[in-house]
Order: C-alpha cells, then structure tokens, then sequence
C-alpha cells in the first residue's frame, strides 16, 4: 500500500530527481596526548571555541558540547540570539571515558549520517591519555569526502587539541594560546 501511494505521488510531481548511491566509511584516529584523562575530556567539552576552528559563522557567540545524554554540540552565531546550528546530538556519555555524537556535524545540508564514537583511556600514565576517535560515516559520500572528513577530525584531535592541552592552554582558556601563535 505505501508503495502504491508512493508511487502514485512520484506520478503527480514533476520535481527532477538526482539519485545518489549510498555508500559509506570507517575511520579511526589514535592520539596521545601529555595530559590527565579528566582534563582533556573536560577541554573536548564543554565551551570547545578555544581550541576547535571550524564553523558555520566567524567568531560564533558559542560553540559548546553539552556532555550528557540528549545534549547537543552546537553554534550559537550571537549572543542571546536564536539562530544558530546543531552540529551533533549526544547519545552516549560516560565520562571521562566515552562520549559519542550523532550527526553531520559539518556537512549539514547533505544527506549523510555520522556517528563520532570518543574514547579516552589513560596512557602509560595518569598525565597521558590515549584519544581515540571512531567515525562510521553513510550516505552521500564519495571517497574525496571521506578523506576530507577523517583529515579534518585528524585535525581537530592531533593538531587543536592536542597542542592546546600540552601548552597548557586549557588552564588560561580566555588567553591567546602560545600553540596557535602561528595560525
């Protein structure tokens, strides 16, 4: 029956229609970093504007990852103003070991699903942890976007985050950080 209605609805539009193959991708990237487990999972959280550079609007008002169930990672483009982007929804936590995202983050606009699934184990010691990232990605991907989609996280985790912890500028967040002098 929903074919047939389907079908029949298909018949009565005339809108021209691009069809896609679904197709998709498995990534993982693995970090360490020269920080304790808590900190950085309080740094990957939470007000993320220091460190995390890529965004819908110049210089957003916020750019938070809520870290609890149901909570969002979003953009908020000015201050006490509506507009705004959710980039992921929250669908597990439990910190500070794990936290997994559900959603296009920067591809909004683009028929895909992306789970970003975070691992934080400590190092060889409690100042060291072991950052993994997972992503499973369906939909309207290519392998250029692929690509594109696994060097951008390896640049949020190894080249933000990373630096922005080791320098110790998750202690002084609201001041220029010394590992970002050169952007």
């Amino acid at each position: 029956m929903i074919a047939m209605l389907a079908a029949a609805l298909l018949a009565q539009s005339s809108p021209e229609l691009t069809p896609f193959e679904a197709q998709g991708f498995r990534t993982q990237i693995v970090v360490e970093i020269a920080a304790p487990r808590d900190e950085v999972f309080d740094t990957a959280t939470g007000d993320v504007s220091p460190w995390w550079d890529h965004t819908f609007w110049p210089g957003p008002a916020e750019l938070v990852i809520e870290p609890e169930v149901g909570g969002l990672f979003y953009e908020r483009f000015e201050a006490d103003a509506p507009d705004g982007v959710v980039h992921a929804r929250v669908i597990f936590v439990q910190a500070p070991e794990q936290l997994r995202l559900d959603g296009p983050l920067g591809l909004s606009g683009r028929a895909v699903h992306m789970v970003s699934s975070w691992t934080l184990e400590e190092g060889d010691s409690p100042h060291e942890t072991v950052f993994t990232v997972d992503l499973a990605m369906t939909g309207e991907v290519d392998e250029a976007l692929a690509g594109v989609v696994r060097s951008v996280w390896v640049h949020f985790i190894e080249g933000r985050l990373k630096p922005f912890m080791e320098a110790d500028c998750h202690l002084e967040p609201e001041a220029p950080c010394a590992a970002f002098e050169s952007d």
